[in-house]
């Protein structure tokens, strides 16, 4: 159809095409450390998705389009992974990489308080992300700390950099438009947590642009702004009621088994959490914990099988955590098949399970012997 036009009009037709293609490359926030990038041929690169349940007060909306998935590190607010098929490509570990019209490269690096994470065995690595895409490169640091100058010298012809509401960061990269996140958002949930929102972190800083939408294209020549802040994505939807209600039960049920040993009314309590709020592993979690603490083994199995058959909302550290809860009850009750097969779960998560947890699979696999 297009050759029948006008020559004059052809031309036209060709050149908004072409503009609307290069407008095309975007960035969007989600919340909290959560942000997709996408290039004008329509590829989609989503960082660090969060996990619904757990601190934040807001959920993760469902049906995010993307095309791969970059993690920073393990934890339940940076690494959502979960929510997507096995066929989304999910990327950790350091490394250069291409997908489609899309170059990626990931610098192996290490957490904040990295040591003290260590000591206790838990994942302490923290993958920096930078994703060149049409010409432009943006750089993701995850939960960082302190860089090294090998680490500076690899980010320095960066474009863009998403990073904490931290000075040191913003002033290490001058030469760059800085995207601050991992902060509190009072705009879309009331719950509090350790995290502060980012007006007083904005106080007296210059060259700051607040975006009105969670969408920001990149001009074709380099921002005015030093500082872009984007609101969150109007599909992130704050905590349901229920789930603020069985919050607080299980808060009454922790301090009730605190205060005076009454594990029997902590657990009749965490069953009321559940009612409330039977979608998550939080009721199911504490409960099965107090029931170990009885050694009612076989409850605790009770609660656990049914819990992960129903609860599909779960993050990584808490599933780990109840999996080796699981497998020390079937151990207990004398079922190690079952107890092999938790096991074998957590030897094979080795970028995501306690590296303590996962010597323990790995020595009980070894020494298994099929009943």
């Amino acid at each position: 159809m297009v050759r029948f036009l006008p020559k004059i009009l052809l031309v036209l037709f060709l050149m908004s095409s072409a503009y609307v293609k290069a407008q095309h490359t975007k960035i969007e926030y989600i919340a909290h450390a959560a942000f997709v990038i996408e290039s004008t041929q329509g590829t989609r690169v989503l960082i660090d998705p969060y996990f619904s349940y757990n601190q934040l007060g807001y959920t993760f909306p469902e049906n995010i389009a993307t095309d791969l998935v970059l993690i920073t590190h393990p934890h339940y607010d940076h690494d959502g992974s979960a929510y997507f098929s096995e066929n989304t490509p999910v990327y950790r570990d350091g490394g250069d990489y291409q997908y489609k019209d899309v170059k990626f490269i990931g610098i192996n690096s290490k957490h904040s308080y990295a040591e003290q994470i260590g000591k206790s065995g838990n994942q302490n690595y923290n993958t920096l992300w930078v994703v060149e895409v049409d010409g432009i490169k943006i750089a993701h640091l995850g939960d960082n700390g302190l860089l090294t100058p090998d680490e500076i010298k690899k980010l320095k012809d960066v474009d863009y950099v998403i990073g904490h509401i931290q000075d040191e960061f913003l002033a290490l990269f001058n030469h760059a438009t800085y995207i601050p996140n991992h902060y509190l958002l009072p705009e879309i949930t009331r719950h509090t947590n350790w995290m502060q929102p980012i007006d007083q972190w904005l106080e007296g800083k210059k060259e700051v642009t607040k975006l009105t939408t969670n969408t920001y294209r990149f001009p074709l020549q380099k921002p005015s702004a030093k500082i872009l802040v984007f609101k969150p994505s109007q599909a992130v939807k704050e905590w349901p009621q229920s789930y603020y209600d069985a919050l607080t039960a299980i808060k009454e049920g922790l301090e009730d088994s605190k205060a005076s040993q009454d594990i029997e009314t902590a657990i009749a309590t965490m069953d009321r959490a559940i009612k409330l709020a039977p979608y998550v592993m939080d009721g199911y979690r504490h409960k099965a914990v107090l029931l170990s603490r009885k050694q009612k083994n076989n409850e605790v199995i009770s609660v656990l099988e049914h819990a992960f058959t129903v609860v599909a909302d779960v993050d990584w550290g808490t599933e780990a955590r109840m999996r080796k809860l699981l497998a020390d009850a079937y151990i207990a009750t004398e079922q190690k098949s079952l107890a092999y097969n938790q096991y074998l779960w957590l030897s094979r998560h080795d970028r995501i399970v306690n590296h303590k947890v996962q010597k323990e699979a790995q020595e009980f696999i070894k020494t298994y012997i099929p009943e």
